[in-house]
């Protein structure tokens, strides 16, 4: 990650050098010139938005149907200071056989007390030893009135004032150890 930081921070310069020598070394008008840093400068903006997703910041994405749960964090609102709460789960997808495949990912849901109870429990049973997968249901949550809704968070999730958090419920499930085989006797030695 280092590596593509300095990458881009290289691109940028480059970037930057070129407007200088846009700026100076050419006889376009002065709106030209204008518009040209302003574009430059909404590309830096834009960049670094959607390169905050590489940095490992949970998504706002929904969640895969099937998924196992390698850890969960919960983040209770904070009333004094105004900041909605919120849950991330760091999951790994399951394929078809029920097996984790690809790299782990977080992904943040806004906080709710049934979410929050769920996730508390689940992260109780992890703390004990268990192995988690866990499912969504289709059954939705009942509304709550007083749920809160983000409007712009610090990594840059957003949900518009008056829509309503997307909610689901998750089934939370203790995956069996594997059966090994048994072991054979070694050899007897004469």
């Amino acid at each position: 990650m280092i590596a593509s930081a300095l990458m881009i921070t290289v691109a940028y310069v480059a970037l930057a050098a070129l407007l200088l020598n846009l700026n100076l070394a050419t006889r376009y008008s002065a709106p030209v010139k204008a518009l040209a840093i302003v574009l430059v400068s909404l590309l830096y903006f834009a960049t670094w938005h959607g390169v905050r997703g590489l940095m490992g910041w949970p998504t706002a994405d929904p969640l895969p149907a099937d998924f196992r749960v390698l850890w969960i964090s919960i983040d209770e609102p904070d009333k004094a200071n105004a900041l909605p709460g919120s849950i991330d789960y760091w999951v790994r997808a399951l394929d078809s056989a029920g097996l984790g495949s690809g790299a782990p990912r977080a992904y943040r849901l806004p906080w709710s007390e049934e979410e929050a109870e769920a996730a508390e429990e689940a992260l109780k049973r992890m703390e004990e030893g268990e192995v988690l997968d866990a499912r969504r249901t289709r059954m939705p949550l009942a509304p709550v009135d007083d749920a809160p809704v983000f409007q712009e968070e610090e990594w840059g999730n957003r949900i518009s004032v008056g829509e309503e958090a997307p909610r689901s419920m998750f089934e939370f499930m203790a995956v069996e150890r594997p059966r090994l085989p048994a072991k054979q006797a070694p050899p007897a030695s004469d």
